[in-house]
């Protein structure tokens, strides 16, 4: 998933980076508990440094962590050892070639990391392919596109720093780009922040 941002020349300080726009993560913690709660195997895409990824831990009895950047993945495999996390696996790997079976997973975490995607659809399509048919996808996403106030900011970060939005989402259109993909949406919410968090879950169109 080659894109214009040097994650893996970010990974050294990226925890210090997002914590400028984690306003909302408690209340991704608190609803990705509740919603992917006792799931056997998810799948967490765009992972970073782990920033959800041992909530997903505590409630999934296998946690599969992919991102993009191999320095993102060392620092997760890292962090796991440290705390005697057994259950979770981190793996370098592209969201638009999943490198697993369809219907793999019982759950696809992907937080904050569609706006970042040159082709976040086909993203999409490729986390509906693993998901097995009652499983859930979770997929918070920074809304750049919420109001004039965000656009701008977004625009001047994307000129002054590494991180480019793509896609400037609103709720309304993160919502639409996932019905699209196939899913049905199931729980959509925006989460105040610097950025807002568009909190959107959703399962599988029949």
């Amino acid at each position: 998933m080659p894109e214009a941002t040097d994650w893996d020349g970010l990974a050294s300080h990226y925890g210090r980076i997002v914590r400028v726009f984690d306003r909302s993560y408690p209340a991704v913690r608190q609803r990705l508990a509740r919603d992917l709660s006792g799931a056997g195997r998810v799948l967490e895409i765009a992972a970073g440094t782990g920033q959800f990824t041992f909530d997903l831990a505590a409630v999934a009895q296998e946690v599969v962590a992919t991102d993009y950047a191999r320095e993102m993945v060392e620092r997760i495999r890292a962090r796991a050892s440290d705390r005697g996390v057994q259950n979770v696996i981190a793996r370098q790997m592209s969201a638009y070639e999943l490198d697993y079976d369809d219907l793999a997973f019982d759950g696809v975490f992907c937080a904050n990391g569609l706006h970042v995607m040159e082709r976040p659809g086909k993203a999409l399509t490729e986390m509906r392919r693993v998901l097995t048919g009652d499983g859930v996808l979770v997929v918070p996403t920074f809304l750049h596109g919420a109001g004039r106030f965000e656009r701008v900011l977004s625009r001047t970060l994307s000129t002054l720093s590494s991180f480019v939005a793509h896609t400037r989402f609103s709720l309304g259109a993160l919502v639409s780009l996932v019905e699209g993909a196939g899913f049905d949406v199931t729980s959509a919410e925006a989460l105040p922040g610097l950025f807002p968090i568009g909190y959107v879950a959703a399962r599988r169109a029949s």
